[in-house]
Parts: C-alpha cells; sequence; structure tokens
C-alpha cells in the first residue's frame, strides 16, 4: 500500500515536471517577445510622432508665409536689396511703429497680409523698402514662435541660385542668434553652397517646382544626420519663391524606445522567475491536488448552479491550512451568490437598460447639433465654429446655425434651466421650434414670442431657456439680435480686441405667457468676430471654488484675436482646463463664433452702438 502511495506521488511529481518545463519555455519566449515588442511600439510610435510634428510644422509655417498676399514682391525686393535692408525684428515697439506708418500709407488695411502686389508696387521706392522690412520682421518673429513650440534644430526658408543656398527667413530659438558668423542661424541674403544630392525630397522639389501630394521627409546623405528634414516649397501667384526647411532631432529615438523595453523585460524576467519557482513549490507540497478539486467542484457549480452539491464537496476538503479556509470561504460564497444572484441579474438589467437610453440619448443630442465643419465650405464670405461639451450624458446646452436664404445666415445660442434628460428633451423642443419659426421668414422677436407660447404649454416641470438669436444679412454684415436672459456676447472689429457688448436683456423663454422680445440691431465689417457663449464658460470653477469669470474670458479671446473661429473656441477650452485642472465640470460648456470676411458689396454703413 506505501509502494502505490509512493508510486502515484512519483507520477504527480513527473506530471509536475511536464507541466512545469513548457511553461518555463514559454515564460521565457513570452519575456523576449514583450521585450521586442516593446521595442517596436515605442520605435514606431516615436517616428510616427516625429513625422507628424515635421509635418505640422512645415505645413503650418508655409500655410502661414503664404497668407502674405504680395509675397511674389516681398521675396523678389529681398533678393535684390537684401543688403540695404534694416533688420529690426527682436524690437517690437520699432516693428509696431512702423506698421503704423505703413497703414498711414495704404489706408483701409488692418494687417501687412492684405497688402497685394499691385499695391506694395505701387509704392515709393521708400515706402517699398519699409514695407519689406516690417514684413521680414513678422515673419522672423512667427519663425521664431513656430520653433520655439516645436524645438526643431533648424526652422528656415530660403532659395537655391546658381548652386548657393540663399537663407530669406530663419527662426531662433530663445538663446539663439540670428548671426552669420561661424552659427547655424542666418540673416537674410546669407549664401553657403548646395549640396546636390544630400537631399533627394530637397532635389526632386527643385526639378518639379511642384509641392508633393503628401509631404516627404529625408534624413540626408550629408554628415548632418542626427536629423529628420522636411521640406515644403512656398509658391506666390503659382511660382515657387522659397523652400522651407524643418530639422529635427531623431537620434534619440533608438535609446528612448529601447530603455522602456529593456527595464519592463528585466522587471518581468524577474517577477516570473520568483513567480515560476514559487508556483511549483507550493503546488508540489501541498496546493496541486486540493486545488484542482476545488476547481472542479466551482466549475460544475457554474455549470449547475447546484450549490448543495458545491457546499457539501467543498466542506469535505480538510488540509488544515488556507486551502481548507479558501474552501470554506468558496462555500460561504457559493451561498450568498445563490442567494443574491436574481437580484443581480435584475440590477445588472437595470443598469444596463439605463446606459444604452443614456447613450441614445446623448448620441439623438448630438445628431441634432451641427458637427460637420467647414460647415459651408462653399461659402468664403464668412466663418463659423461651434461647439458644446455636456456636463452630464446629455446636457441642456444647444445652438445652431443655418442659412434662412442664400443671404441671411441664422444663429442660435441657448441654455435650458435643469440637467440631464427633461433638459435634453426641452432643449431638443426649443431648438427645432426656433428654427422653424426662423426659417419661415419670421423676425426674431415674432419667432421667440411664439415658441415662448408653444413651450408655456404643458410645462409642469417648470423648465425656460435663455437665447441669444441673430440674423445676419450676409450681403451687407448688418444684423438683427434678441436676447432672451442670456450671457452678453462679444465683438471683435478687425483692428481691435474683443470687449462684451452689453445691453438690456429681454426675459428668458418660457417663463410667462405673451412675452414680448426686443431686438437689437447691428452691423458687421469685413474681419469683425463675434462670439457667444452659455454661462458654463463663465462659471466655469475650480477647486477652490473660484470661477473663470467675464474677465478670463476676454483675456483668453484677446491671446490671439484675429485667429479663425475654430482656434479661436480651441483657445478658450484650454484656458478653461488648464483653470478648472481637476475639479468636476457642473454645467454644460457651450460656444459659438463667427468671423464675417464680408463681400464686394459690403456695407459702408456707420457701426452701431448696440448689438
Amino acid at each position: 500500500m506505501k509502494g502505490a502511495r509512493d508510486m502515484r506521488k512519483k507520477k504527480r511529481g513527473n506530471l509536475l515536471m511536464q507541466i512545469m518545463r513548457p511553461m518555463i519555455l514559454f515564460i521565457i519566449v513570452l519575456i523576449l517577445s514583450n521585450g521586442i515588442f516593446i521595442f517596436i511600439y515605442n520605435l514606431d510610435r516615436n517616428i510616427k510622432e516625429l513625422y507628424t510634428s515635421a509635418n505640422l510644422l512645415g505645413e503650418s509655417v508655409a500655410a502661414e508665409v503664404e497668407s502674405y498676399k504680395a509675397l511674389g514682391f516681398i521675396t523678389e525686393y529681398w533678393r535684390e536689396h537684401s543688403s540695404e535692408m534694416h533688420f529690426f525684428y527682436d524690437e517690437e515697439d520699432q516693428i509696431i511703429a512702423r506698421e503704423k506708418l505703413l497703414y498711414s500709407v495704404i489706408p483701409n488695411i488692418s494687417s501687412i497680409t492684405q497688402i497685394t502686389d499691385a499695391q506694395a508696387r505701387s509704392l515709393t521706392p521708400l515706402n517699398q523698402k519699409l514695407f519689406a522690412e516690417v514684413c521680414y520682421s513678422r515673419l522672423c518673429q512667427e519663425f521664431d514662435a513656430f520653433k520655439r513650440s516645436y524645438r526643431s534644430r533648424y526652422l528656415y526658408a530660403c532659395r537655391i541660385e546658381d548652386g548657393q543656398t540663399i537663407f530669406m527667413i530663419t527662426g531662433t530659438l530663445e538663446n539663439e542668434k540670428r548671426t552669420s558668423q561661424g552659427g547655424d542661424i542666418f540673416e537674410l541674403g546669407y549664401a553657403i553652397p548646395y549640396q546636390e544630392g544630400a537631399y533627394p525630397v530637397l532635389d526632386e522639389i527643385l526639378k518639379s517646382h511642384k509641392k508633393p501630394d503628401k509631404m516627404e521627409l529625408s534624413m540626408g546623405n550629408s554628415a548632418d544626420n542626427s536629423a529628420v528634414h522636411a521640406f515644403v516649397p512656398i509658391f506666390a501667384d503659382g511660382e515657387m519663391v522659397m523652400i522651407l526647411s524643418v530639422s529635427l532631432e531623431w537620434n534619440d529615438i533608438i535609446i528612448s524606445a529601447l530603455r522602456p523595453a529593456i527595464v519592463v523585460t528585466c522587471v518581468t524576467a524577474v517577477l516570473f522567475a520568483f513567480l515560476g519557482v514559487s508556483i511549483y513549490l507550493l503546488t508540489k507540497k501541498t496546493v496541486s491536488n486540493p486545488v484542482n478539486r476545488e476547481q472542479s467542484i466551482i466549475k460544475n457549480y457554474e455549470t449547475y448552479k447546484d450549490s448543495e452539491f458545491a457546499v457539501e464537496s467543498l466542506n469535505k476538503i480538510t488540509t488544515d491550512n488556507e486551502i481548507q479556509s479558501l474552501a470554506e470561504g468558496f462555500s460561504s460564497m457559493v451561498q450568498e451568490i445563490d442567494r443574491y444572484i436574481h437580484e443581480v441579474q435584475r440590477a445588472t438589467k437595470e443598469r444596463e437598460k439605463i446606459k444604452a437610453e443614456l447613450s441614445m440619448a446623448a448620441a439623438i443630442q448630438e445628431s441634432q447639433l451641427p458637427r460637420v465643419f467647414p460647415a459651408f465650405p462653399e461659402r468664403d464670405d464668412f466663418d463659423v465654429f461651434a461647439s458644446m461639451t455636456p456636463a452630464k450624458e446629455v446636457g441642456g446646452d444647444f445652438y445652431d446655425f443655418f442659412l434662412i436664404d442664400e443671404d441671411h445666415l441664422g444663429l442660435i445660442i441657448a441654455d435650458v434651466s435643469g440637467k440631464g434628460v427633461p433638459a435634453a428633451l426641452f432643449m431638443m423642443v426649443s431648438k427645432i421650434l426656433i428654427k422653424n419659426h426662423l426659417m419661415r421668414g419670421e423676425s426674431i422677436s415674432e419667432a421667440l414670442g411664439r415658441v415662448n407660447n408653444q413651450l408655456m404649454e404643458n410645462n409642469e416641470a417648470g423648465l425656460f431657456v435663455t437665447v441669444w438669436a441673430a440674423v445676419i444679412e450676409l450681403s451687407t454684415g448688418k444684423g438683427v439680435a434678441a436676447n432672451a436672459g442670456h450671457e452678453h456676447p462679444l465683438i471683435r472689429r478687425a483692428d481691435g480686441e474683443f470687449e462684451f457688448i452689453q445691453y438690456r436683456h429681454s426675459p428668458p423663454i418660457a417663463t410667462y405667457p405673451d412675452l414680448k422680445f426686443r431686438e437689437h440691431e447691428f452691423n458687421l465689417y469685413p474681419g469683425d468676430t463675434l462670439f457667444v457663449y452659455t454661462d458654463g464658460l463663465p462659471e466655469a470653477t475650480n477647486a477652490s471654488s473660484e470661477l473663470f469669470g467675464g474677465e478670463r474670458v476676454l483675456d483668453a479671446l484677446n491671446r490671439k484675436p484675429d485667429a479663425n473661429p475654430e482656434i479661436l473656441l480651441n483657445i478658450v477650452i484650454n484656458c478653461v482646463n488648464e483653470f478648472v485642472g481637476e475639479a468636476e465640470q457642473f454645467d454644460d460648456l457651450t460656444m459659438l463664433s463667427i468671423k464675417y470676411k464680408g463681400t464686394d458689396s459690403g456695407t459702408d454703413s456707420a457701426e452701431s452702438d448696440t448689438q
């Protein structure tokens, strides 16, 4: 009998070793595969991030340069008169003063980028020199800003002529000098020999004079092989006038990808080795058979849900150690599970139903708001952008913009009292009613008055809506707005900064029957930007219970007041997120902005004092 028991123990030991040998081999392969995977993943991610950064930087800088309407004249003047020009790119006071002088020479412009090639060529030689110097100084500052944002090694625009690389515009970091005396950064007109074949992509651009469909990157064949180089041609009136060069460091990519792979591999190897030895010793001595029995009992319970059999079987496991305690715990757990399983199933079904309904409500609500931008790609007389971030799964804020006809644009932004599903439903009804009345050609006061009476019907929840609505005549910039208890809008004239437009409000919609809503006339001129929002913006609260407030709204907008609406809203959102931090969002955050670009038949009427 004793010999039979020894034989069974030996067989169990042999079986255990048969299991452990492939397990150890598997663990080794897993550790190595894990390390290789992490290395490849990090390397691929780092390269993609580098390529993405180079692409983004190149396209952004090229677009900024090409925004100068007189770029052809500017580059021509720089080539011919670089030695005569005075550089004052680090002297902001001089730049501003000379810009003002230039504006006095060329009236009716708010930015040097708007000066056309013909206007520049019609200037006197002295004013042409002034214009070229101001443009060069501003572009140098813009190159500096891009380079300092992306921390690139090199960022410059040049021309390749007669075997020479002639530098035009160069960006610098904070501690770099824009000099040509032994440094890597050069001023306008500095030339070095062009090395044909060093950068194949650059050679191809010089031959084709065409912008590639997709930006290509070259690591180069020159001694400067520790950076990734991107080249983008810059055009003026269809002619390539410069080539933009972007260089980003890449020599640390492999090291940064290899380091975490080595660390994770070593840590994983130690953990698996310790775990394997522990499992082997523990299983061999006291765990293997009792655990297998418990596992068999639990699986039987999972299959047949026979709690009586499971409890009886688990109570027969007597090892006088933790395994027995585990069996007793399983026995108690089985009884508890059997008692609560029906309640858990019912609660789970209810939660899933609620979650599905909220997801559907959020999807329906989102589908009701314009989400495709640019909203009117065929229109070049205005640019509009809006966003809505609900505090819960669904929100009570909404916005809308729509063409009533080819010459009239309707704008709506509103905030329903309350939160959650009731506010979302009230919001959808309000949005549809207001839009329908405006699309019928009703005036804003008529539309809001009728919507007010419609919403008052069966409004047992006592919900109401604050609304700002406007209709703009796009050919002239003339507009009519009504404010039903909503936040004060802000406006930025083409040559100024944002400021609040304050006037007496009408009551919110759905507060009293037969309300009359006051209309306000206003004018928009080319370059003007209008910004409206809900109270979730100024009332955003940080962890110290401090409100974001109107002054911070104004400061955020004036960080880059001439930006397009999408960039403008992103700046505001970033400022709010930075201010709020980890604090919970208590109210919906909704914003809408329109930049009026005007048409050839735009209005010259005087600016209205009210809106």
